[in-house]
């Protein structure tokens, strides 16, 4: 099977499984947080915040390093299992430091222990990343989608049915803790990864020097993420921290949706054919082309049916309003930089998201706690959008270097027929049907989305086609220059 076949079989594997995973995850999702209050997620999200700051130093494992290195590294997969245990026993000692200053600053009790709970399955975690790294080095995305299918399912039932029983934010905390179970189990049985105990001190080396640069770039990523949730806690109190938090985890969506080709199937693909330029530029141009659209509904959910949208799962989280309308511009801008920053990392220049990251940093904390302090958690929500927008302002200046893309064409014309949308349905809003909130959401975005589906299609119908005919040339095996 050629690269760029197995390129798209994957794609439609991961986000076939994925897609359904999320249908069904949304739906249980919005059922449990109709239960569930604003503080009860705020404890189980601070919980989660420090676990994942504190695992930034976890940053360095391996799986990134796996997937671009050659096969001639001597004991390379026994290394990185054996770094992998290191790295386990070093975080959980980490933890146990972690909850006794939390301890100190009196903190309270649930708190401390949801944060050790969460940070324990979460040392599961890293050896599942590393299996999982040794299937997507050989583009094996079946055996990982169907394994993803289960663990993104586990959290979202899990945890309806915990909350359902009157487990309030200990319903949440366990019902995350099950996707790492269901991943661990999964990757361990399917993977076959060549587990050994053969540490090779070159090769180590090589991973840490590897490491260090993804400590940076990667751990930013999660500060980006995870600050605001403590500075909103600081500053405003659990129960606005766990709304914006609710808000924060729904916008996820987004991402999650196109994460299969941005990031998944995205970064072994660009490594493969990181020495042909005219392959690679082929390759990022066309998921950046599908990127933009497939993402653009959301970006108008959020920006204009944000009230709506929040009315189904509740009146507790009406707060959270101005925060979705905030971050709908985040649904477009993060993807974009991740995808960018996958073609990077291909072409091991991991140094260069690093030094955009630090950029970011130096605006992003000053930000995040100047308009929290000015605007509540709306300011939040904009000081993350600045930092993505920022993110991908620079990671252009670096990519343009290394591909050539139509931007022009990529990004015109989909930004136009939403703000014509957007127009076309504030001049003329549907009506009330007085049927529910679930009825008038699906009402105005059925009207909205297909403003916007109808002018895509209709004045883009021949590069679709294009595109598409592409697509169907490679699943059939044929012969085309960039299919090989």
């Amino acid at each position: 099977m050629s690269l760029a076949r197995k390129a798209i079989v994957s794609t439609l594997w991961t986000s076939g499984l994925n897609y359904i995973a999320m249908g069904v995850g949304f739906v249980f999702g919005i059922v449990r947080d109709r239960i569930l209050m604003p503080d009860e997620n705020g404890i189980y999200m601070f919980g989660l915040a420090v676990v994942d700051l504190l695992f930034i130093l976890a940053a360095v494992s391996f799986n990134i390093s796996v997937i671009q290195s050659d096969e001639e590294r001597e004991d390379l997969y026994s290394t990185a299992f054996v770094l992998t245990i290191i790295l386990s026993i070093l975080m959980l000692l980490a933890a146990l430091l972690v909850a006794w200053i939390l301890q100190l600053r009196d903190t309270t009790e649930i708190k401390i222990q949801a944060f050790l709970v969460l940070a324990l399955f979460s040392t599961l975690n890293l050896f599942t990343i590393l299996f999982s790294s040794y299937l997507e080095k050989q583009l094996e995305y079946k055996k990982i989608a169907r394994i993803n299918l289960v663990a993104v399912l586990a959290f979202p039932v899990v945890s309806y049915v915990l909350v359902a029983n009157g487990l309030g934010a200990w319903g949440m905390v366990l019902g995350y803790c099950s996707t790492f179970v269901v991943s661990f189990v999964g990757m361990t049985l399917v993977s076959r990864y060549p587990v050994g105990l053969k540490l090779n001190p070159v090769t180590a080396k090589w991973f840490l020097s590897m490491g260090w640069k993804l400590i940076f770039s990667r751990g930013m990523e999660v500060i980006f993420v995870r600050y605001g949730t403590l500075v909103t806690e600081h500053l405003l109190g659990t129960r606005l921290q766990g709304s914006y938090g609710r808000a924060l985890k729904y916008w996820e969506m987004a991402p999650q949706t196109v994460a299969p080709a941005v990031v998944t199937v995205a970064l072994p693909t660009y490594a493969k054919v990181q020495k042909d330029p005219v392959r690679l530029s082929r390759a990022f141009s066309l998921v950046l082309y599908f990127l933009v659209r497939a993402l653009m509904p959301f970006v108008l959910v959020f920006g204009v049916l944000a009230e709506s949208f929040i009315r189904i799962i509740g009146e507790q989280w009406l707060e959270a309003v101005p925060v979705l309308r905030i971050l709908a511009a985040g649904a477009l801008l993060s993807p974009m930089f991740e995808n960018m920053k996958q073609l990077l990392y291909a072409r091991g220049k991991p140094e260069a998201i690093v030094r955009v990251r630090i950029a970011q940093l130096v605006v992003f904390i000053p930000a995040m706690y100047g308009f929290v302090l000015w605007m509540g958690i709306s300011g939040a929500a904009l000081a993350i959008v600045l930092n993505y927008f920022l993110g991908v302002l620079g990671a252009l200046f670096i990519v343009r270097r290394e591909v050539s893309v139509r931007w022009m064409h990529v990004f015109v014309l989909p930004v136009l027929f939403a703000a014509v949308a957007t127009g076309v349905f504030l001049l003329l809003p549907p009506g009330m049907l007085g049927m529910g909130p679930i009825v008038q959401f699906l009402l105005e975005a059925l009207y909205l989305l297909g403003i916007f589906a109808l002018l895509e299609l209709v004045t883009e119908r021949r590069q679709l086609i294009e595109h598409a005919t592409y697509i169907r040339s490679v699943m059939k095996g044929g012969d085309h220059p960039e299919a090989q």
